[in-house]
């Protein structure tokens, strides 16, 4: 077998040696190409939303998951507000970030926006005890001891605001007119609520967060704690384009503007009794992702598509919908975004559809217009044309009676039929002038109107020339008639 295979390398070898190079040289290449894209590492990101143990740190994870099977490994390191996630991503040192949409960004040059997300809402939770009198009003929050989150996170900013619109100040000390304000690490809380201190827990707690939070429902299951809407959302929005608060202004990190109603869904937190009893409209923030401006662009369009095409795109209802990227962006867009939106913009749109539709309405109405038209004129130049035709035809007919009459008489009168003559000359080059300006447009139209008029011509020749042959008899028949009456009286003479 070794000896078959041998001798017939021998004869490839002889017969085709360029084949047994190229061969050769195309598996080393092959084999080079395989090795070195072999050796290329996966791209790596980071991405941070906020503290671990959140609902949100654990969308964080589950996007990031879905990012590191399209093949860009995707980890989640926490960052202890959207303060601080906003300075790393500026700086570089964190690439992805998830942050409230609410915050200002003009400090934060190197931060570009990625896409919206889903709504974050304002948990308002108050103690058992004193909730139906907080449910009917918010200003029984006054004299007691809230939490308002840590020095400016988002929960502070946000939940301060709406403290100063209901005219309710925090301080450090506890007073009638206003409430304490604390602030409860999630170390505090978890050490709190496994100890049963329920009595050194603030009376209420404002959270920001993701539904359902997590944190929210450590404080109604382990703390008997209920939730109360804040059901003026809209008021609150408005309220940044009149309001005299102080809290309102350049100095707040939040921008009431780009806040939103948002309902949480009975029953989420607690089926018995159930938390929240029915749908509970509270105070809502958008999310946003952003990137910091040196992420590339296909690395943007990436995470984009783990966004909107995986599980990450349904764990919030409605589900995350392109239509999102039809909003106006809170940040400057990033190009890897503003790629991925018109990509998926489709060739013609709802829009394109109309206008294009209208177009050709109105186009077709104007083809029509002009068909109609062109088909008048063309039918008022037939009819003139069909008119010239006629009259000539009438004119030769008038002709050609007046030369029956002439034949019809005792004497053909060669004036007359010379007249006639000339009457059709005239009319032939009458004919031919209208043919060669385009009165007449065809040479078929002009061969049937000179048909006519050469036959009557043709006709009046041939009389002319018999009353000439006629003419010229007579005259030689006298002088004959002459002569032979002479012969004959000369002959009677003699």
């Amino acid at each position: 077998m070794a000896g078959w295979f041998s001798s017939w390398a021998c004869v490839l070898r002889e017969r085709y040696p360029l084949f047994i190079y190229l061969a050769l040289f195309t598996a080393a290449f092959a084999t080079v190409v395989v090795r070195s894209t072999g050796d290329v590492p996966a791209p790596r990101i980071t991405l941070t939303a906020g503290l671990a143990g959140t609902t949100r740190a654990e969308l964080a994870q589950a996007l990031a998951d879905d990012i590191s099977s399209r093949g860009t490994l995707t980890r989640v390191v926490p960052s202890a507000d959207t303060t601080a996630a906003l300075k790393a991503v500026n700086s570089g040192a964190v690439d992805l970030a998830m942050v409230s949409g609410i915050f200002r960004s003009g400090d934060y040059q190197h931060v570009l926006e990625v896409t919206p997300l889903y709504a974050e809402a304002l948990h308002l939770l108050v103690k058992r005890e004193m909730a139906e009198e907080v449910t009917r009003s918010l200003t029984a929050l006054r004299g007691h001891i809230v939490s308002l989150g840590s020095e400016g996170s988002e929960t502070h900013e946000l939940a301060s605001n709406v403290l100063g619109l209901l005219g309710i100040s925090s301080a450090s000390l506890l007073n009638s007119n206003g409430i304490r304000s604390q602030s409860l690490r999630p170390a505090e809380i978890d050490r709190f609520l496994t100890q049963g201190r329920r009595n050194d827990l603030p009376d209420a707690v404002f959270h920001l967060a993701t539904v359902p939070s997590k944190v929210a429902l450590k404080f109604i299951r382990h703390a008997d704690y209920r939730l109360v809407p804040i059901p003026f959302s809209e008021a609150f929005r408005l309220s940044s384009i009149v309001s005299d608060n102080p809290l309102d202004d350049t100095n707040s990190q939040i921008e009431r503007l780009f806040t939103q109603d948002v309902v949480i869904p009975p029953f989420t937190y607690e089926i018995e009794p159930p938390v929240p009893a029915g749908p509970m409209h509270t105070l809502g923030a958008p999310l946003l992702l952003v990137a910091n401006e040196s992420v590339s662009p296909a690395t943007i369009e990436r995470v984009m598509e783990a966004v909107f095409d995986s599980r990450f795109a349904r764990f919030q209802q409605p589900p995350l919908d392109r239509s999102l990227l039809a909003l106006p962006s809170r940040m400057t867009l990033h190009p890897g975004s503003a790629s991925f939106r018109e990509r998926e913009h489709p060739l013609l749109t709802a829009d394109d559809v109309d206008t294009l539709s209208n177009s050709l309405s109105v186009l077709g109405a104007l083809l029509g217009a002009a068909l109609f038209l062109r088909e008048a004129c063309r039918q008022r130049g037939h009819s003139r044309r069909h008119g010239l035709f006629t009259s000539y035809l009438a004119r030769i007919a008038t002709i050609e009676r007046r030369l029956a009459t002439l034949e019809l008489s005792s004497s053909l009168d060669t004036e007359k039929l010379s007249s006639l003559q000339r009457e059709l000359l005239e009319l032939k080059g009458e004919a031919l002038e209208q043919f060669s300006s385009g009165v007449i447009p065809s040479q078929s139209t002009l061969v049937d109107l000179l048909g006519p008029i050469n036959n009557a011509r043709d006709h009046i020749a041939r009389l002319l020339l018999c009353v000439r042959e006629a003419a010229q008899s007579d005259s030689t028949a006298v002088p004959r008639q002459k002569a032979d009456s002479g012969n004959a009286n000369a002959h009677n003479g003699e």
